[in-house]
């Protein structure tokens, strides 16, 4: 047993056994859950299950007396959780601490849980109790948690034990807490597409696992997570120079574990080649060398030839480019990238020039011009690198058309570079002059002189065009080719124009829903490339964007980043652009109430809108602003406060003018003030529950509303509301007699208006306070309420046994509101006459009135005498009755009660087959009951009663009735036999019974001298020996 009832454990037989003292003995019925489950005493549940779970009702029935009491207990089945329970182990308290979980769900009642283990001893600190002598913590929960501070051992062990009412054995479960074993590991990574760049922390190992989170610089940071952490930022948004800390936490340890990364920007790289002039066929190594830089380091490689195409032929994490087979197609400039998330940086070119001799053997000869003016003889050794030097050796030579040689064909803004005028033959001394030929193909000399070389040491953009050099000795002058140099500039600061141009001391405005270009311009060469971000997200790439249909939402910054690709520089420029875009709709106009409801206050509101549209008020305002408040405005509203003291006029127009920027036309609202147009009212009613009495008050109409408050006595008021009040009072609270007033009051009236209520008890009034009627009619009594201006409850009556009356066939209700009528039906002078009272209350008091029913009889009736009482036939089943009334001029009767009663029975006779003396039996009186036959015409005279017994000796007698007043009974009689001559019936009957015994006689003899012939006939007629048989005679004649 429990407190709660009895308890079962699951699978286990149970046997509820019902005894209730009863003669005769009770019949019992069982009941689960109010459902019927067993017919018996005794009821067993060989295997009981957890669904058994319930209320057990035992039925205990005297079918005899058809009486039944019952009796219910409670059966709670105990059943275990499934499985064992279930252990681990949580950080808590930030990783500080340690919190042991353990879990057995299911089972009822709940399992006992509790741990066991490397708990420490000194659990001051601790919410659990502990028993130091098993080293047991008892937990009414399933969770404990250790005192924080590092004092658990490494590699501890926790049991948790569980135990069950339904189980016999209790169960366990395990858990161990260790630390990671090594250091935490930080490195850094980047992806493939170099978008981002990955710091990695982890500490593997350890139970539970330990929190990891990153804290670098700025804000790049990242919350904790177990095991590893990964911090990402994008490419190039790393901060160089600044720690970026792992820390590492165990609630094991005290102290956290960390590791660092400090972010080194790359340096600018060299390139290192094992053989700057390597022989054709040979191999070589080119290294990108870079002192300093954060790892990974991402190494591009690019080529350039003599002509100026330049491609990137290698793009990785190696730092080495192999080459295994030099050949001449190698020759060229080379440069490498290097960068990782902090930066990038371009090495300088190398030359890289492959060496490999002419296939043949020098060639000369000599020809003569066609107008033999000259001797031309020639020398070539052609083919191979560097070019072989050939000369001859003779009298003075001419020089031969020079050539261009520039270190950088494509030098960039603020590098230095170098040309040199190329001459492979001519007799010294040979004179240079340098010359430049702009875009507009002006051509000018800047230099002159012996030598060869110009040198360039801040080249800039002025420097781009296109360049020969004259070489002259004392023979001849040759002038070279062309040769463009290409100056790598920019990108500048980009210039944006928008179209069409609207300016504020914020950036540029535009009207929402117009057409907006936005051209951006950035001095660079090569071109720069174009992208426009709007707040910080990429929206088009392109010089020139197009926003169609601007709308609200595109307000914001926008910023054309441009591009040179080449040096792989940007530069940027943002720029503010504010939409402007009308309010909603139109403006909203109100007037409302000030200082009390003394004055007008004006209001105009249009809100939204970008700026805040332009508002003010016209109409019929008052000239003489001496006494009127300043204007006040908002963002999107205006508010003008009118003179107090009535000077506004009764209907008067007020409009309020908008505008805006982005809207062609204003727009204006209108409203208008005037005096409700009826007087204030005044009622009160009653809540439904008969808790409070409502008294409201109401000025409808007018702008604005009316302020509406309510005074009464003993300070029963209530404060201004607009329009409509209502004074709650408790029921039976109001002050009766005393007037409760109610004040209305409109700022263009300087007068308050009022209305009163005086609350009174109700008063009941009735048309008759007696009422007469005869016995048997239906009576009317009238109640109604006399004028008051509290409303009632409903009126109620009550019978002259002061019990409420409701419709039922005695009585009758028809109320409204206002009256209420009672009828009494088939009134009885015994049961109805006497005091009735109606009564009615409200929340003042309330009233009753009495109304005396009198009930009266019918006057008596005159007396009846029956004169005549005979049977109709010899049958006696009917009697004809016959009756006077005396003194019949009176007419005071309505009808008779014509009754019967049985006096006596004739007697009957006995006799056997055997024995022919028969013997009287006797007289039966009858019972004294009046049988009654209602006869309701008071003319009758004459009344046929039927259905009678013949053996039976009745008497009757006459009763006269008016209305319900029954007058005396007459002289009961017997009815007689009727007066007719018997004789030549007896003559008739005789005759016809000799007739019948002779051949009865003859029958008998023949039947009795062939007996055995026929036994059966014989034994019919006259019986088995031995038997007796009886004849009833239930008539006369018989």
């Amino acid at each position: 047993m429990t407190r709660r009832g009895y308890t079962a454990l699951e699978m286990e037989a149970v046997s509820l056994l019902c005894q209730a003292q009863s003669n005769p003995a009770s019949q019992y019925v069982w009941f689960y859950n109010s459902s019927q489950v067993y017919t018996g005493q005794k009821f067993t549940i060989t295997k009981i299950l957890r669904m058994h779970t319930g209320d057990y009702t035992c039925l205990a029935q005297n079918t005899y007396l058809n009486t039944s009491s019952n009796n219910t207990i409670s059966l709670t089945v105990y059943y275990p959780p499934d499985g064992s329970p279930s252990c681990s182990v949580e950080p808590a308290l930030n990783h500080t601490s340690l919190r042991l979980l353990c879990s057995w769900p299911g089972g009822f009642p709940s399992p006992s849980l509790h741990w066991t283990g490397d708990l420490i001893q000194d659990q001051f600190n601790t919410p659990q109790q502990t028993s130091s002598a098993s080293n047991t913590t008892i937990l009414i929960s399933t969770a404990i948690s250790l005192p924080s501070g590092g004092p658990t051992s490494n590699n501890s062990l926790f049991t948790c034990v569980g135990s069950h009412p339904a189980l016999k054995q209790s169960t366990q479960c395990s858990t161990r807490t260790y630390i990671p074993p090594a250091e935490p590991v930080c490195f850094v990574d980047g992806t493939n597409d170099k978008q981002y760049f990955m710091m990695s922390c982890s500490w593997e190992g350890g139970f539970p696992k330990a929190l990891v989170w990153w804290e670098g610089p700025a804000g790049q940071s990242r919350g904790g997570k177990e095991n590893s952490n990964i911090l990402i930022l994008p490419y190039g948004t790393a901060h160089s120079g600044k720690p970026y800390t792992c820390y590492a936490r165990h609630p094991l340890l005290v102290q956290s574990k960390t590791c660092s990364l400090t972010l080194v920007p790359v340096s600018k790289p060299y390139i290192l080649m094992s053989n700057t002039s390597p022989v054709e066929g040979s191999s070589m190594w080119m290294r990108c060398s870079v002192e300093n830089g954060t790892e990974p380091i991402q190494y591009t490689w690019h080529y350039e030839t003599y002509n100026g195409n330049a491609t990137t032929f290698a793009l990785g994490n190696s730092s080495i480019i192999n080459m295994t087979n030099v050949n001449r197609n190698h020759t060229g400039w080379y440069r490498c990238v290097a960068s990782n998330a902090v930066n990038s940086e371009r090495s300088d070119r190398l030359w890289l020039n492959t060496l490999y001799i002419p296939p043949a053997e020098p060639l000369c000869f000599a020809y003569v011009t066609n107008d033999k003016q000259y001797l031309t003889m020639s020398c070539s050794w052609e083919g191979g690198a560097p070019k072989a030097l050939v000369w001859w050796e003779g009298p003075e030579v001419p020089v031969n058309k020079p050539y261009i040689l520039m270190s950088d064909t494509s030098p960039v803004e603020g590098s230095s570079m170098w040309m040199r005028c190329n001459v492979e033959n001519g007799t010294e001394p040979i004179r240079y002059v340098w010359q430049r030929e702009t875009s507009s193909e002006d051509v000018t000399t800047f230099a002159q002189g012996n030598n060869s070389i110009i040198n360039v040491t801040n080249v800039n953009r002025n420097h781009t065009g296109w360049y020969l050099c004259v070489a002259s000795n004392n023979i001849n002058s040759q002038t070279s080719d062309r040769v463009w140099l290409d100056t790598i500039f920019g990108p500048d600061v980009p210039q944006i124009d928008v179209t069409p141009p609207r300016t504020v001391k914020q950036g540029y405005t535009a009207l929402e829903t117009e057409a907006v270009s936005l051209l951006c311009q950035a001095q660079s060469n090569p071109a720069s490339q174009y992208v426009w971000f709007y707040n910080n997200s990429q929206v088009y790439t392109g010089q020139k964007f197009t926003i169609t249909k601007i709308l609200r939402v595109d307000a914001g910054d926008y910023t054309c980043l441009a591009q040179n690709t080449y040096l792989n520089t940007r530069t940027k420029k943002t720029i503010s652009m504010t939409v402007y875009y009308p309010p909603d709709g139109s403006p909203s106009c109100s007037v409302e109430p000030a200082l009390n409801h003394t004055s007008l206050r004006l209001l105009c509101s249009w809100p939204g809108g970008f700026p805040s549209p332009s508002l003010h008020w016209t109409g019929d305002l008052i000239q003489d602003q001496s006494n009127t408040a300043q204007l006040t405005s908002s963002a999107s509203s205006t508010t003008i406060m009118l003179p107090s003291g009535g000077l506004t006029s009764n209907n008067s127009l007020f409009t309020c003018l908008g505008s805006h920027p982005a809207l062609k036309q204003s727009t204006q609202c209108s409203t208008r003030t005037y005096i409700p147009p009826a007087e204030p009212l005044c009622f009160a009613s009653v809540t439904k529950d008969k808790q409070y009495l409502m008294l409201s008050c109401s000025w409808e109409g007018g702008a604005p509303k009316a302020l509406v408050w309510w005074e009464g006595p003993e300070g029963q008021s209530k404060g201004g509301e607009q329009t409509f009040n209502i004074l709650i009072l408790h029921y039976g609270t109001a002050r009766s007699g005393k007037p409760y007033t109610c004040h209305a009051k409109h700022p263009l009236l300087v007068e308050t208006k009022t209305c009163r209520l005086t609350l009174e008890a109700p008063v009941l009034q009735t048309q008759r306070r007696v009422v007469s009627v005869y016995e048997g009619s239906d009576v009317q009594l009238t109640c109604s309420l006399r004028d008051n201006y509290l409303p009632v409850n409903e009126i109620t009556w009550f019978n002259n046994q002061g019990v409420g009356v409701q419709d039922t066939s005695k009585y009758m209700l028809l109320r409204t509101s206002a009256w209420a009528n009672l009828t009494v039906k088939d009134t009885d002078e015994t049961q109805d006459s006497g005091e009735y009272r109606c009564s009615t209350s409200n929340a003042v008091g309330g009233t009753e009135i009495n109304i005396t029913l009198v009930i009266k009889k019918y006057p008596m009736p005159p007396n009846a005498t029956l004169v005549r009482v005979m049977y109709t036939s010899r049958q006696r089943n009917e009697v004809e009755l016959e009756w006077v009334v005396e003194n019949e001029e009176a007419g005071s009767w309505t009808g008779f009660f014509l009754e019967h009663r049985w006096l006596s029975e004739r007697p009957r006779r006995k006799g056997s087959g055997n024995d022919s003396s028969s013997e009287r039996m006797e007289e039966k009186v009858g019972p004294v009951v009046w049988y009654r036959n209602i006869l309701q015409d008071p003319a009758v005279r004459i009344y046929t009663v039927g259905s009678l017994t013949p053996t039976v000796t009745y008497q009757f007698r006459i009763i006269p009735v008016n209305h319900r007043t029954v007058g005396h009974p007459s002289t009961p009689k017997t009815p007689v036999e009727p007066r007719n001559n018997l004789y030549p019936a007896v003559i008739g009957a005789a005759i016809g019974g000799m007739i019948a015994a002779i051949v009865t006689v003859l029958l008998l003899m023949f039947i009795l001298r062939n007996c055995t012939i026929n036994p059966r006939l014989h034994d019919l007629l006259f019986g088995l020996q031995h038997s007796q048989s009886q004849e009833n005679i239930n008539f006369p004649e018989d």
